[in-house]
């Protein structure tokens, strides 16, 4: 049976749903993108050739404004109901039938500011969000701030969220595991204090623009054990021009390898920082 007639089969009844649960069939993690007002979940088998094989995937649609999905069979679109199913209830049902824990990444590609609550209703938790340069400003804000404390693992904003009325920090400060910040457009403009305040495991800065003295004040109060609970540990900033290592490093005594300097303060913590052309890497030990 393909994934579609094994989730047809599951909607029968318990006993159905139980049996295809115990089988146990492998796929791929599942994938939500938003757009506008409506979610496409894309399952795909983990079978070597059909997972090389678009024409394996199954897209189902989930519309926000009602109770029952859309799916794309090979032989056309077909509209499922199921008395007393929600959105989410669905939702709920694909994941336990394939015995996964969660989605595995979701995709905002755009979508109505209101429908942003709605997503998180039907879709309560997930591993990655990835926020996409086509949503609108405000909708890449919002989204950030409702969205990003129930992905568990990763979140990629694909958008400048931050402009002279916003405070850089405000964002870097979110209990995040993972964090990519990118706008090949607009660089981002980064300060000390910025850094001071991350609260984001590992993360990574694309097109930003900070001064090499700005650098040197971080790495000064880093020795001094002024911050001596700093969560990150990995920050990697791609600049939008070289940095110059002896503005960085000015006034600060450390262990010189090929790209690489090391820092140890007094309480045994250590610090490695690469330079390389226009990337430089936070290594906190």
């Amino acid at each position: 049976m393909e994934i579609d007639e094994l989730i047809a089969f599951s909607l029968c009844s318990k006993r159905t749903k139980t049996l295809v649960k115990d089988a146990k069939i492998p796929i791929e993690p599942i994938h939500a993108q938003i757009y506008q007002n409506y979610i496409i979940l894309k399952i795909r088998s983990s079978n070597l050739r059909e997972a090389e094989d678009e024409s394996y995937s199954l897209f189902i649609y989930v519309d926000f404004s009602n109770p029952w999905i859309e799916l794309d069979r090979k032989n056309g679109m077909e509209v499922w109901r199921k008395e007393g199913f929600t959105q989410s209830d669905f939702i709920a049902h694909f994941l336990n039938v394939f015995n996964i824990s969660m989605i595995h990444a979701l995709s905002i590609e755009n979508i109505e500011k209101p429908f942003l609550d709605t997503v998180k209703q039907i879709i309560p938790k997930f591993n990655k969000l990835k926020i996409s340069s086509d949503c609108s400003n405000d909708v890449a804000k919002m989204a950030f701030s409702n969205l990003s404390p129930i992905a568990t693992k990763e979140v990629a904003v694909h958008q400048n969220l931050f402009d002279n009325e916003n405070d850089f920090s405000k964002f870097l400060t979110r209990n995040l595991e993972c964090a990519f910040f990118i706008d090949y457009e607009n660089s981002l403009e980064l300060l000390l204090n910025d850094l001071l305040v991350a609260n984001i495991d590992t993360l990574y800065i694309i097109n930003t623009k900070i001064t090499e003295k700005e650098l040197n004040r971080f790495l000064k109060l880093w020795m001094k054990g002024s911050h001596r609970f700093y969560r990150p540990k990995y920050i990697k900033l791609s600049l939008e021009k070289k940095t110059e290592h002896e503005e960085v490093f000015r006034g600060i005594k450390c262990d010189i390898g090929n790209h690489e300097r090391r820092l140890k303060r007094a309480d045994g913590k250590e610090l490695l920082i690469s330079i390389l052309l226009t990337y430089v890497i936070f290594e906190f030990q």
